[in-house]
């Protein structure tokens, strides 16, 4: 009998410590959503004459699902080709929905756009390093949804 409740102590034990594992949530289980120490860049201070450009590219972007929890009216988005800044926009709220709807600029023959995005209450810069091709025929969303970007390794 004493061995049986050691056995049944030993179970409730494990299922204990394995519940407790499996239900924290993701803030502690995933360091890309822990506070950081990033400023808000100044991003629209860098924002480029657009005519100095041939082309613009529109597109409009959304976060990964893990990142909408964070999303404020003071976060950031911003293109850049060669690290040069290239569009800069605010979160946009319309239709129920949050996006960041950007215009990038471009020459024939730039690269890849890169993405970065301020998070405020995060005080957090992620980055996408080559995202996607400078296309200015790419339409704005794709099927009437926005781009999701994923800053975030799933």
């Amino acid at each position: 009998m004493n061995t049986i409740l050691k056995t049944i102590a030993g179970v409730a034990m494990m299922a204990t410590l394995l519940l407790t594992v499996s239900c924290k949530d993701d803030k502690e289980s995933n360091p890309y959503l822990t506070k950081g120490n990033d400023s808000r860049p100044a991003w629209e201070a860098e924002e480029p004459n657009y005519l100095e450009f041939e082309h613009t590219m529109a597109v409009d972007l959304n976060l990964q699902d893990i990142l909408l929890p964070y999303v404020s009216d003071d976060d950031l988005m911003c293109a850049t080709i060669n690290n040069k800044v290239r569009a800069v926009s605010t979160l946009d709220r319309s239709g129920g929905q949050v996006s960041f709807p950007m215009v990038i600029a471009g020459n024939s023959g730039d690269g890849k756009v890169s993405l970065h995005y301020y998070c405020s209450r995060l005080s957090r810069i992620y980055t996408l390093n080559d995202w996607m091709n400078f296309t200015p025929s790419l339409s704005p969303t794709s099927d009437g949804i926005s781009y999701i970007v994923n800053f975030i390794p799933q």
